[in-house]
């Protein structure tokens, strides 16, 4: 918990782990290998995960990328704007809260993608990288909430 009461640490772990998403994002859009393991053709009568298989298919997946390095950029940017040196005791639990969100999700996701891949496996990798979109986009826009408002 001490950690967190240092912008520098919340900056460096929000950077690295953006880093990662976004790396993923770019480079499997449109890559042929990623193309190859996605539900073909139309599968179930959804609009909404055929739209989404689609938009992964198509190589669009890297505006989500994009999407989370100018999240990332704009957190570090209200950071070393407000020059805080320690957030106090408030700051740090919302952001612990913040991150137990999140970690909660991953931790209770897990069983659902398991079993939804046992029992049919269509679908299963858009499904994957929609939650890691939710995920990682809801803790960014979370984090420039709480910058700009402390």
């Amino acid at each position: 918990m001490s950690l967190l009461k240092h912008p520098a640490v919340n900056i460096l772990f929000r950077s690295f782990m953006s880093a990662i998403y976004s790396f993923v994002f770019i480079f499997t859009a449109g890559h042929m290998e990623f193309i190859s393991i996605l539900s073909h053709g139309k599968t179930l009568n959804s609009d909404f995960w055929n739209g989404w298989s689609d938009f992964l298919k198509t190589g669009n997946m890297k505006f989500i990328g994009y999407l989370i390095i100018g999240l990332t950029v704009v957190i570090i940017v209200f950071i070393l704007l407000k020059r805080t040196k320690q957030y106090d005791e408030y700051q740090v639990s919302i952001l612990a809260k913040s991150l137990l969100v999140a970690g909660v999700l991953s931790i209770i996701i897990v069983p659902f993608l398991m079993v939804m891949l046992l029992s049919d496996p269509n679908y299963s990798t858009e499904i994957i990288f929609l939650f890691a979109t939710i995920q990682w986009v809801g803790v960014l826009v979370s984090y420039i909430l709480f910058a700009v408002r402390s």
